[in-house]
């Protein structure tokens, strides 16, 4: 049997892209294989992890998008023991409920891991690894919080829907159905799905820079597949938007003329309530969709600078043309710009020594007059000691990351080491956690508890303090009179106290473990 080419290149690069969109489904099937027949002997054997996944993600996505608020271990723990007691039967005065809804969530989170999946890529013909997760955790306000990944969302929109290019558009069509049917409450749900799905692009579009800050290639790959599968029918999207808030106003004139006609306006009560709830949720896609198109916007510009750093970074390790045109304007000499031309155009010529000038040179008779010898005028060159250029690269170094942690603080009146590593993270990529200065500038920072710009101003103690006094002078008074607070991760609600920076490395990733820290504006 012979098969044409386009059959063997679509079956081997497409084998990848497959791959990654089933990828979404592996963590709900590898929670939905893990019985809990052997934990506790079989105690709670009914309890079913695959309707446990689903309720826990249909929980967050109402948390975090249609409530926009993060999730709490406290709150997660409340809604676990509602959906134990009622769905399955069991007791909540059981002194082990609890700790049973403590192994699900490690379950749920696969203790803080991704879910990975390997797989052979017959394009590159080799094995690769796929990794997800369903929630992610972070530090805020004093407290460990939880949200969805979109790639969670996606997965739990896709269990229910059929998938289409532009989920909003079929969503829209359908919602336009229903206002026709006068069926309102369904709209309710509709519209709540829309939402659910214009938040999912907004975290879609967080990922995407965080790809791009990581590897500029693979970023652009993911870019190009966020706008096939995201932006695309922004047009689209919002005339559908506005047909259907006209369909609201009409569906409201007839009730309204109804309600007048019949002269019953309590029989129409609940007719108002619904017609009013469902153009406020409305209302609210269509605010959440005017961001996502300036989210999207923002991210369009931020990728071009990301790319166009990444290339001129490439450049200028052999030739800074910005740097060479800026002298040639201080100078105002436009001619000598042929030298780049020149350089790129001129032949190359090969210079050699004629044979026949050997003989010359060796039967050339040498000087007998001694001349004597001249004396050089002997200049010292100012040398620079190799401990000088430490400390100096060292200042530049701590002077960065203290600006972006003194504008931090500017901002906020209080974070933790997290924060400010995703901070650093988008400011100066991951390049940063493989800076050992960085790692002596936190053992700097917590030899004092707490840090006054003022008195630092006046007696600078440490080498980390003389560089804090200087700052304030070099941006114009700006940090003048601020005072912070150095803590430990010690905090009783706190639920995990270490950082972890993992650095990919040639052949296995790299873990470095640093101990959470708290800064305070005081």
């Amino acid at each position: 049997m012979e098969l044409d080419d386009q059959f063997y290149r679509d079956m081997t690069e497409s084998h990848s892209e497959r791959m990654q969109n089933l990828m979404r489904y592996y963590p709900f099937f590898a929670l939905w294989s893990q019985s809990l027949n052997l934990y506790k002997d079989g105690k709670y054997a009914g309890v079913d992890m695959a309707y446990v996944t689903m309720a826990v993600l249909r929980f967050f996505i109402e948390e975090n998008h249609f409530h926009d608020r993060a999730v709490t271990y406290g709150s997660y723990m409340e809604f676990i023991l509602g959906v134990l007691v009622r769905d399955f039967g069991l007791r909540r005065e059981d002194p082990e409920i609890r700790e049973l809804a403590s192994f699900l969530f490690d379950k749920l989170r696969n203790d803080g891991k991704p879910f990975t999946a390997e797989y052979y890529d017959p394009a590159d013909r080799k094995r690769k690894t796929l990794r997800m997760r369903l929630f992610d955790s972070m530090f805020l306000d004093g407290a460990v919080v939880y949200t969805v990944t979109s790639d969670a969302i996606a997965f739990y929109l896709d269990t229910k829907e059929i998938k289409e290019e532009s989920k909003i558009t079929m969503e829209q069509l359908l919602l336009e159905k229903m206002i026709t049917n006068r069926n309102f409450q369904g709209g309710i749900e509709v519209v709540r799905r829309i939402n659910s799905e214009v938040n999912r692009l907004r975290v879609k579009k967080q990922e995407v820079l965080r790809v791009l800050s990581l590897n500029v290639f693979e970023g652009v790959k993911v870019l190009e597949e966020f706008n096939r599968t995201g932006i695309r029918w922004f047009e689209e999207e919002q005339e559908a938007f506005t047909r259907n808030k006209e369909q609201i106003v009409k569906a409201l004139k007839k009730t309204q003329e109804a309600a007048r006609e019949g002269g019953a306006d309590e029989k129409y009560r609940e007719v108002f309530r619904d017609i009013y709830r469902l153009d406020t949720e409305l209302k609210r896609a269509m605010a959440n969709h005017g961001r996502l198109l300036a989210d999207c916007t923002q991210l369009l510009r931020q990728a071009d600078e990301r790319i166009r750093g990444y290339k001129f970074s490439r450049l200028r390790s052999v030739f800074d043309f910005s740097d060479y045109l800026r002298k040639l304007m201080e100078v105002d000499r436009a001619d000598l710009l042929s030298g780049i031309a020149l350089g790129m155009t001129a032949p190359a010529i090969r210079k050699m020594l004629p044979m026949e000038n050997l003989a010359d040179l060796l039967s050339c008779p040498g000087e007998r007059e001694e001349l004597p010898e001249k004396e050089e005028e002997y200049i010292e060159e100012s040398r620079r000691f190799d401990d000088e250029i430490e400390e100096e690269r060292i200042g530049e170094n701590y002077r960065a990351i203290l600006r972006t942690l003194l504008d931090t603080l500017l901002q906020r009146e209080q974070f933790d080491l997290a924060l400010f590593n995703q901070i650093l993270e988008l400011k100066y990529f991951d390049d940063i956690f493989r800076n050992s200065d960085y790692y002596s500038f936190l053992v700097h920072i917590c030899q004092k508890k707490e840090y006054d710009m003022a008195q630092l101003e006046k007696k600078p103690e440490t080498f980390l303090e003389e560089i804090l006094a200087k700052l304030p002078r070099e941006e114009s008074g700006r940090y003048r009179g601020l005072r912070f607070r150095v803590d430990f991760g010690n905090r009783e609600d706190e639920e995990e106290t270490l950082i972890r920076h993992v650095i990919a490395g040639a052949e296995r990733d790299s873990e470095f473990v640093t101990s959470n820290l708290y800064f305070t504006r005081l």
